[in-house]
């Protein structure tokens, strides 16, 4: 009785699935004989994002009507209600497929909002609108056949709040940040397809702000820079895969101090200069590859 049961849904599946056609296929013809069409029935103020009456201007729009691509294809039907477009608005490619859907109260978007992609139908975008404010998830889709989400964000009052993550067409995260009344606050990390980690950097207000680390595949650090709200302070470093110090700088509140070095793939140095707390050079030194040092400037303090 079960292999029976089973049987019927699955023929029933596959004859469904026979019967939906491809989007681009369902065609959705404009009857211009019918049809209320918006380009002779309305005029649309930008300015104000008011529909009025062709026939005379000074009245507010009511009704539904379409527009029609050259073809004859179905491009867009909307619902307008004291020339503010109301309740859902859908608009379709020129192959036939659905483009968008959006949900408008009084002329202003409302609750969730989708695009498409052409001939797919796959997702492209949803996000979601409060009166025409943006408030909730947004998330961006890749074009292919599982639809994988690119970037996945929270938006309050039109700005960005809370996590932003953006992926690889695997789903694997890519990079992940936070974010406060539409600056960045707080950590950012970003990771290589492989899934290994390859920075860590954090902000205050927007401001590049405290350690920064940058990562090799292999996990050894390949760069190092301290940052306090926008200024350079602290310790700056870039190193190759031995870990050997390509340069090394310090700074306090943007400006240069003590000692800063580059230095040949082999370790040795290549230049050395010395800084007061001021910022002005006390000494330059450069170095050939056999290690010959040239002394470029010399002040005796």
């Amino acid at each position: 009785m079960r292999t029976s049961i089973t049987l019927i849904f699955l023929s029933l599946a596959l004859f469904c699935m026979a019967q939906t056609k491809p989007c681009y296929q369902e065609k959705r013809i404009c009857d211009n004989t019918k049809i209320a069409n918006c380009y002779n029935l309305v005029s649309f103020d930008e300015d104000t994002d008011t529909y009025y009456a062709k026939k005379d201007y000074r009245l507010l729009y009511s009704g539904k009507c379409v527009t029609c691509y050259r073809n004859g294809q179905l491009k867009s039907q909307i619902s307008i209600v004291n020339g503010k477009q109301d309740s859902l608005g859908k608009e379709y490619y020129e192959s036939g497929c659905l483009q968008s859907e959006m949900f408008y109260v009084g002329g202003k978007l409302d609750r969730e909002i989708t695009f498409y992609f052409d001939s797919t139908n796959n997702k492209a975008e949803t996000e979601f609108f409060k009166s025409g404010i943006r408030n909730g998830i947004k998330i961006q889709f890749f074009n292919n056949p599982s639809n994988d989400t690119i970037a996945y964000a929270n938006y309050k009052n039109n700005l960005l709040d809370g996590l932003k993550k953006e992926f690889y067409p695997n789903n694997k995260i890519h990079r992940i940040a936070e974010y406060t009344t539409g600056l960045q606050n707080g950590s950012q990390k970003t990771y290589s397809n492989k899934g290994k980690l390859e920075s860590e950097l954090s902000f205050k207000n927007g401001e590049k702000h405290g350690a920064w680390h940058y990562y090799f595949d292999s996990g050894l650090k390949a760069k190092l820079e301290n940052w306090s709200e926008g200024l350079k302070n602290g310790e700056f470093k870039e190193l190759d895969e031995k870990g050997l110090i390509l340069t090394q700088e310090f700074y306090k509140n943007n400006i240069p101090i003590e000692k800063h070095i580059q230095n040949y793939p082999d370790g040795k140095p290549k230049y050395i200069t010395i800084f007061d707390k001021k910022g002005n050079v006390i000494e330059e030194t450069s170095f050939d590859e056999s290690g010959v040092k040239t002394e470029i400037i010399k002040n005796d303090q």
